[in-house]
C-alpha cells in the first residue's frame, strides 16, 4: 500500500480512553504510548478526519470471460495485468520512483484452434512467469481467473484480448492497520507489535509554517497525523469511540472553546 505523507504517527498498544486523549482549553492532546504528549491540535485548526477499523483487506480475484473472442487459427493474442501498490518489484517500491512493468501475456494458438486452446495457453504462460503476483486457473469452459497473492498489492487491472468481459469476482478491499503498514512509519518493532492489529485515524488540520514565498511570514499548509490503536486492547473500543466523538463534535462545547495555543 502507498505511504501517506504524514507529519506525526502515534501508535497506541493500550489507549485509555479521557487519559490518552484530552480535549481542553481548546486543545485536543493525543499522548503516546510512553504517556508523553504526542500531539496538540487546536480545534479552530482541525479540517477534517478518517477512522478506519483493522482488517486485512481483500485480494482482488478477476474473472476473464474469453468465451466472446473471435478464435483464429494460428492467432496471436495479448493479456496485460498490473497492479498498484506492488513491493520490491524489479528492485523498487512505487515510492522509490521504481518505474513497474506491466505483465504482458502474448499467446500463439495452433491450427486448427479452439477456445480451450486461448484458455490454457494463457493459464500456462502466466502461471509459468516467476516474477507475477498472481495466479492463474481455467475453468474449462473459456473463463480465466487470475488471483492476485496479496491484498495490498490493489486492485487488478487487466486487458484482455477482443470481446472479452472482465469482471471481478471478489472485489478488492484496502487493508488497513497491518503490522507492516505501520512499521512503515515507525519501523521499531517494539512499539509496532507483531500481532498487532490497529484500527487507524487520518487528521487533517491546518499548520502554520513559515515559507520564503512570502519572506519568512507563516502560511497555512494542510498536514496529516495518522493514530493507531491496537484492536486488540480492550480499552480501545472506549478510547476510539471517545476520540470520534471529540473529532466530530460531539464532545463537551465548553472543551472546544479557550485560549489559542501560543
Amino acid at each position: 500500500m502507498p505511504k501517506l505523507d504524514v507529519d506525526a504517527v502515534v501508535v497506541l498498544n493500550t489507549p485509555v480512553d479521557g487519559v490518552d486523549n484530552v480535549l481542553a482549553s481548546g486543545i485536543l492532546t493525543i499522548l503516546d504510548e510512553a504517556g508523553s504528549d504526542a500531539l496538540n491540535l487546536k480545534a479552530t485548526d482541525w479540517l477534517n478526519f478518517k477512522y478506519d477499523t483493522y482488517t486485512t483487506g481483500t485480494a482482488n480475484v478477476v474473472d476473464v470471460d474469453l468465451t466472446g473472442v473471435t478464435i483464429v487459427n494460428n492467432g496471436v493474442y495479448v493479456l496485460t495485468v498490473y497492479a498498484p501498490y506492488v513491493q520490491n518489484f524489479f528492485g523498487g517500491g512505487k515510492e522509490s520512483g521504481a518505474i513497474y512493468q506491466t505483465r504482458t501475456y502474448t499467446v500463439s494458438l495452433p491450427n486448427p484452434a479452439a477456445l480451450s486452446d486461448l484458455e490454457n495457453e494463457l493459464v500456462t504462460r502466466i502461471n509459468a512467469d516467476v516474477n507475477a503476483y498472481f495466479t492463474a486457473t481455467g475453468n474449462g469452459a473459456g473463463v480465466v481467473t487470475i488471483t492476485c497473492n496479496d491484498a495490498g498489492f490493489g486492485a487488478l487491472t487487466v486487458n484482455a484480448p477482443a470481446g472479452s468481459v472482465v469482471s471481478d469476482a471478489v472485489s478488492w478491499v484496502a487493508p488497513v492497520g497491518i503490522p507492516s503498514e505501520v512499521l512503515q512509519y515507525i519501523p521499531n518493532a517494539s512499539v509496532v507489535l507483531s500481532n498487532g492489529a490497529y484500527n487507524r485515524f487520518i487528521i487533517t488540520y491546518r499548520k502554520f509554517i513559515r515559507h520564503n514565498i512570502v519572506n519568512g511570514l507563516q502560511v497555512v499548509k494542510p498536514v496529516q497525523v495518522l493514530v493507531y490503536t491496537d484492536s486488540n486492547d480492550g480499552g480501545t473500543a472506549a478510547f476510539d469511540s471517545g476520540t470520534i466523538d471529540i473529532l466530530s463534535g460531539a464532545g463537551t462545547v465548553a472543551d472546544y472553546l479557550g485560549c489559542p495555543q501560543v
